[in-house]
């Protein structure tokens, strides 16, 4: 009886402290399932050992973010410690307190390698198709990737072996140590920042090293309107510098604004005139929004198309 009443308290002992170790590399980030449930209404406690600095002491209902550090529930109710931008000093071990004298004690361990020095940068048009690399480091070699989504207060999971996305497909060339990602069709909604990661398995726990792709969507037709308007705000101001300059010489000269159309194209002949000089004149088709914007000093002459 007394060797079964002593299994038993170690049983409990254990369950109540969880202890693992986990690895990322300098200038990544770290996702870790710590396999313990998170409670939506109790507070959170992540304290740097051995000085026991707090780092996160606050109580939400599914997201608590400090600077780089996040605690979160993820769809299955397990708490996830979050990471961002590793550096040489995160190494060293954590406690993480959840309810019911749970404790998590975590040794994070911060290698180097090339694989995780930058984050990337990827801009394309909305329709087209966005392909970007993660390249991990040869240590991962044979372990499952993943795409994760950050979100304002979530991580979804966009695609894995478990869960596949449409219009998301993921393909790895093992011999660079890096794996693609290729998105068609692409909407506004597809920007974002995405988080590519490998998946480490143990028994009781798992995490994910991670690379940040930050997802630009643009829409084409829109820089062709707003370089049209930076045209003519350039244009302007020259033009309104060379009046005031007119004015001040001669002081007889008086500038007409134009009557802006209802609807339409407008027309607009900015000149250029040096005393009895004929006019050089310079032409532009603008939009009525960009006719309503700051450009209304510019000297004009109007014709409806």
């Amino acid at each position: 009886m007394k060797i079964l009443l002593i299994f038993f308290t170690f049983y409990l002992i254990s369950d109540a402290v969880r202890c693992f170790s986990v690895t990322g590399y300098s200038g990544g980030s770290i996702l870790v399932d710590s396999g313990k449930l998170w409670f939506s209404d109790s507070v959170k406690y992540m304290a740097k050992l051995p000085e026991w600095r707090t780092i996160i002491n606050e109580k939400h209902d599914k997201w608590i973010n400090e600077g780089r550090f996040t605690l979160f529930g993820n769809n299955e109710g397990k708490l996830m410690i979050y990471i961002r931008d590793l550096n040489q000093q995160d190494a060293g071990r954590y406690a993480i307190d959840v309810p019911h004298n749970q404790r998590i004690y975590m040794t994070l361990n911060v290698e180097e390698d090339s694989c995780c020095k930058v984050s990337k940068r990827v801009m394309v048009n909305i329709g087209e198709t966005a392909n970007f690399s993660c390249e991990y480091s040869p240590n991962h070699i044979n372990d499952v990737k993943i795409i994760f989504k950050e979100g304002k207060d979530f991580i979804e999971t966009i695609y894995s072996r478990w869960k596949k996305k449409e219009r998301f497909s993921i393909s790895d060339d093992k011999p660079k140590n890096l794996f693609s990602v290729r998105i068609t069709a692409v909407t506004p909604d597809d920007g974002g920042v995405y988080l590519c990661g490998v998946w480490i398995n143990r028994d009781s726990y798992s995490y994910f090293i991670i690379n940040t792709v930050h997802l630009h969507i643009i829409n084409f037709s829109m820089i062709i309107i707003i370089s049209v308007c930076v045209i003519l705000l350039l244009i302007g101001g020259f033009t309104q510098t060379v009046w005031k300059l007119r004015h001040e010489r001669r002081g007889d000269v008086h500038a007409q604004l134009p009557t802006i159309p209802s609807d339409g194209l407008l027309y607009a002949a900015v000149s250029f005139q040096k005393h009895e000089e004929s006019l050089s004149d310079a032409t532009f088709a603008l939009s009525q929004d960009c006719i309503h914007s700051d450009y209304t000093t510019v000297i004009y002459h109007t014709r409806l198309n």
